[in-house]
C-alpha cells in the first residue's frame, strides 16, 4: 500500500495511508459513527479505527468533531456574505473590531484576505431587519468603514464541510 506525504500547520510531516484517508473521508461525512460502523466502511477492525482516530487526533489532523445544525429550523432565514473593507488599519480599532467578530453569533466565518477588501464574512440573521441590526453594529464599532458590501444568499449551490483529502493508492 503507497502512502502519501501530508504537511501540518505546525511543519511536521506524517504519513497518510490509504486506510488513514478512508478513514477521514467517513468521519467528514459522519463524525458521529460509532467504530463498528466506520469498521464497515473502511475494512478494518474496531480496535484499528478507534486507534487509528486517537493517532490522527494526536497528529492534528482531526481538529474537533461537531453537529451542524439547520439555520432555517432555528429560524435563522437569511444568509450574507460581507466584504468590508477597513478605512485606517489602527491596533486598537482593529482589536476592537476583531473582539466584536468573535462575540457576534451572527458571524459564522471571518477571514482576513488579500484584494479589494480587508475581511469577507459569512452572516446568518432571522430576517433582514436583524441583519439591517448587525450591520449598525459592525459599522458603530469600526467607527466607520472606507466600504462594505453585503450580498443576501439567495440559493446555496453546495454547502460541505468536507475538506479534499490525498489520493492514496
Amino acid at each position: 500500500m503507497r502512502e502519501s506525504r501530508t504537511m501540518l500547520a505546525a511543519g511536521v510531516s506524517h504519513m497518510l495511508d490509504a486506510y488513514d484517508v478512508k478513514l477521514l473521508s467517513a468521519l467528514q461525512r459522519k463524525g458521529d459513527a460509532a467504530h463498528v460502523e466506520l469498521s464497515e466502511s473502511v475494512h478494518l477492525s474496531p480496535s484499528q479505527c478507534a486507534r487509528r482516530i486517537e493517532r490522527l487526533r494526536k497528529q492534528g489532523y482531526i481538529e474537533k468533531v461537531v453537529c451542524l445544525l439547520d439555520p432555517a429550523a432555528l429560524g435563522l432565514q437569511v444568509m450574507a456574505h460581507s466584504l468590508l473593507s477597513l478605512r485606517a488599519h489602527d491596533a486598537s480599532q482593529n482589536a476592537a473590531l476583531q473582539q466584536f467578530l468573535l462575540d457576534s453569533p451572527e458571524v459564522l466565518e471571518c477571514h482576513a484576505q488579500t484584494g479589494d477588501a480587508d475581511m469577507i464574512l459569512k452572516i446568518v440573521a432571522r430576517d433582514l431587519s436583524h441583519l439591517s441590526d448587525f450591520i449598525d453594529r459592525l459599522i458603530a464599532v469600526t467607527g466607520g468603514l472606507a466600504s462594505l458590501r453585503t450580498g443576501v444568499v439567495l440559493k446555496s449551490i453546495k454547502t460541505t464541510t468536507e475538506l479534499p483529502l490525498p489520493a492514496v493508492s
